[in-house]
């Protein structure tokens, strides 16, 4: 894998979309993600400020070649410069070549095929730049249209956990849906 050009200068772009990873300016792009009741339902808790303010910091600091270090992307559209919502990885296992992948989307732009077209870019560059074996990425079983865009990103169901997470009191199954990047370079 080409570790070495996961780096603070990465920014991507598709013909609607920039992507740059988020910076000290994009807390409130962040807050307001983190903190909507509708999109965090099926994601966590919603977390106090201090925790909040912790893992924005968390999410914008350099990566060390760490696993578990998320790198967050802010999704901006071209036209009106607004941004829209989030896209990220980390390298969940770096002996394995495998990453994973988690977006958010402000509730304004859900149903526009936003994630589907920004998701591709990043799983193109998580294949052939950086060179990983596998992307994978986690939703609740509730989480119909998370499960919708991995699908439409060519992934496939390859577990489903039953009442295997506690949020907010309920039990709830878990999905993960995987692309290998032999079948990336097949959708191509």
């Amino acid at each position: 894998m080409n570790i070495e050009l996961i780096q603070q200068s990465i920014s991507l772009q598709t013909t609607r979309f920039d992507l740059a990873l988020m910076t000290s300016d994009d807390f409130n792009l962040f807050q307001q993600l983190q903190t909507d009741p509708r999109l965090m339902q099926y994601i966590g808790p919603i977390l106090e400020p201090q925790a909040l303010a912790e893992k924005f910091s968390q999410r914008i600091k350099p990566w060390q070649h760490e696993e578990e270090h998320w790198l967050t992307f802010k999704i901006t559209e071209k036209s009106s410069k607004s941004a829209v919502g989030s896209i990220g990885f980390r390298i969940e296992d770096l002996a394995q070549q495998r990453a994973e992948i988690g977006y958010l989307l402000l509730g304004k732009h859900q149903g526009k095929g936003i994630i589907p077209e920004v998701g591709r870019c990043l799983i193109e560059f998580l294949f052939q730049q950086i060179g990983v074996h596998k992307v994978i990425a986690y939703c609740y079983a509730k989480n119909i249209g998370s499960w919708k865009v991995m699908e439409k990103l060519g992934m496939r169901k390859e577990a489903h956990f039953r009442a295997h997470t506690l949020l907010n009191n309920e039990w709830h199954d878990e999905f993960i849906y995987a692309l290998l990047v032999n079948e990336q370079k097949n959708k191509h």
